[in-house]
């Protein structure tokens, strides 16, 4: 029930639906009482806020000090024990194969994890993610493309239960127990993923995955300053995190 009541906060948290209440909240004000001029703020501040949050120079300034707190692995043959890949959602859709049941995200991370795989091929690899009342976990998922993917059946452990971050962590350092291992999670949610680690005296080597704000070389279009739900997204993303990091330093001091 508790985790169920922290989805619900998180999600009326994010930045649209704090945009809808606040636009929301002047609508109500502009037809219902005489606080015309608050209403009239409110509208402007709810438009601000969703053209600043669409934005791409706000978004990926958001995004990359996430993103870039820890290096990718780019000498991936490291004779790593475990390869430990943190869930990220999906549908057991069985009209579809499995690459199509799984979230973007997730077959981000299982890409980077399949790459460390390759070239650590004694490697456990340790998939997470409970079902949240879908008739497989995601961990199940992620299991079943790594077996298409010719990773043998006895190589992966499958954590069906962790219900969030802080479960899995405590969940996959009861695994390692301080043997080598690399952590594959999106770029923007490894810091946090890495400090829950620590909590549990685990230090696995960070290989994130998923990148968001890219560095580009070349010139940026000036069509990718226009405000898009992409962008919006990102921003949701990063959001997502700062909320997350700020859960934990409570969480810490009760």
């Amino acid at each position: 029930m508790l985790f169920i009541l922290k989805k619900w906060i998180g999600s009326l948290l994010m930045p649209l639906p704090i945009v809808l209440m606040l636009f929301l909240f002047a609508l109500i004000l502009l037809f219902f009482t005489q606080r015309q001029k608050l209403a009239k703020f409110n509208l402007l501040v709810s438009f601000i806020l969703l053209f600043l949050l669409s934005f791409m120079p706000v978004s990926e300034q958001l995004v990359q000090p996430l993103e870039r707190q820890y290096p990718p692995v780019m000498q991936p043959a490291q004779n790593f024990k475990y390869i430990l890949v943190l869930g990220s959602g999906g549908i057991a859709d069985p009209s579809l194969p499995v690459t199509g049941q799984l979230s973007a995200v997730a077959l981000s991370r299982f890409v980077e994890a399949l790459r460390l795989y390759h070239a650590n091929p004694n490697a456990t690899l340790v998939v997470s993610g409970g079902n949240f009342g879908d008739i497989k976990s995601h961990a199940l998922l992620m299991q079943e493309l790594a077996m298409a993917m010719n990773i043998p059946k006895d190589n992966i452990i499958r954590l069906d239960n962790t219900l969030d971050t802080d479960d899995e962590a405590k969940q996959m350092s009861k695994i390692i127990k301080g043997q080598s291992a690399v952590l594959v999670t999106s770029a923007t949610h490894m810091p946090r993923s890495m400090g829950l680690f620590k909590q549990y005296n685990a230090f696995p080597t960070p290989a994130p995955a998923d990148y968001l704000a890219k560095k580009r070389e070349g010139e940026t279009p000036y069509y990718y300053y226009i405000p898009s739900s992409n962008y919006l997204d990102k921003t949701k993303v990063a959001w997502h995190e700062y909320l997350g990091k700020l859960q934990n330093i409570i969480t810490e001091q009760l």
